[in-house]
């Protein structure tokens, strides 16, 4: 680079006629900072004004939003009775809707969409046949048949249930799929929230994650779907057993030692259904796997049947079935 002084750069330095000239036409255009100010890289400040209007632009939405909300929420919960569910037909040969006391069956390779009034869908698989019993507002009741169905519902509890002989299996507002043969044993899958199968008297609550088995007498006890087979077995032994008022020693300690901290449910759900076994080690397992202490006043009161005993762990479980609401993708299903 020349060292040669240049005119260009050094502004106090006196240019040629041409020079003179652009520097002249071009000065207006020239930016000369106020004394004292220096440069900086920060971006020009928001004037206050334009700030508060975009505060109130988004507290306009979000009123918005929340007053359709309290619009939408009771117009989806609405349900005139008796009105038809429709049916979006996968094959020629369903029909356009499932009124009350109708039945729809699906032949193999058949397959249909029911809308559960404005509550949710289920897809109702090949080889199934059920049977629309009631609906209106709060209130829908299925009977599954036999076959195969996969509901996913965004209610509150109880809104929606299925019937499946004596039973009934009350949706918590969550995702499941339920199978049943014609002899009354089937089994229940949940991916999303909580459902709680109801018979003769036995209610068995099922998380997300889990699998229950029943027959048309009673409910199986829920596994996780990463459940052994070894553990699932012992597990119905022992509930085969107590169902029948024998106690196992050895088979409750075989639990309690097959045990991982993915079946706490199922350990939980042993003790609600039989709380004598709270004397044995199956309780301290589950202390163990819940974190908890091994408190004798609550040991015995559990095994006494105590609800608030029961209750304290019960509560460790994470998203309870009444948080329904938490599980709002389903309602976009």
């Amino acid at each position: 680079m020349s060292k040669t002084p240049d005119p260009l750069w050094d502004p106090d330095l006196q240019g040629d006629e041409v020079l003179q000239r652009l520097t002249s036409a071009l000065g207006a255009y020239r930016y000369a900072p106020r004394q004292g100010d220096a440069w900086s890289a920060r971006p020009a400040a928001v004037p206050h004004r334009r700030r508060r209007r975009w505060v109130l632009a988004g507290a306009a939405a979000l009123c918005t939003c929340v007053m359709g909300l309290v619009v939408w929420m009771p117009w989806r919960l609405q349900w005139q009775e008796n009105r038809h569910w429709s049916i979006a037909p996968h094959t020629v040969y369903s029909p356009a809707a499932l009124d009350v006391g109708s039945t729809l069956t699906t032949e193999a390779g058949q397959a249909a969409t029911v809308k559960v009034a404005r509550i949710g869908r289920m897809e109702v698989l090949p080889r199934t046949r059920i049977r629309l019993l009631d609906t209106r507002t709060g209130h829908h009741r299925l009977e599954l048949v036999s076959g195969r169905v996969r509901a996913r519902i965004w209610a509150p509890p109880g809104y929606f249930a299925i019937t499946a002989g004596a039973s009934e299996t009350i949706d918590l507002g969550c995702e499941f799929e339920m199978e049943r043969d014609r002899q009354g044993n089937g089994s229940i899958h949940v991916t999303s929230g909580w459902i709680m199968h109801r018979v003769k008297g036995q209610e068995t609550l099922v998380p997300a994650g889990s699998t229950m088995t029943f027959t048309a007498e009673r409910g199986g006890v829920p596994f996780a779907t990463t459940a052994s087979a070894e553990f699932r077995a012992t597990v119905q032994q022992l509930d085969r057993a107590m169902s029948q008022d024998m106690r196992l020693p050895d088979i409750e300690q075989l639990v309690a030692n097959q045990a991982m901290a993915s079946d706490s449910f199922a350990l939980l759900s042993l003790l609600t259904r039989y709380p004598e076994l709270a004397s044995g080690p199956i309780y301290p397992k589950l202390a163990a796997l819940l974190k908890q202490p091994v408190d004798v006043g609550h040991r015995a009161a559990w095994s006494r049947g105590g609800v608030h005993a029961m209750n304290l762990w019960w509560e460790q479980m994470p998203r309870p079935p009444k948080a329904w609401w938490l599980n709002w993708r389903d309602a976009f299903g």
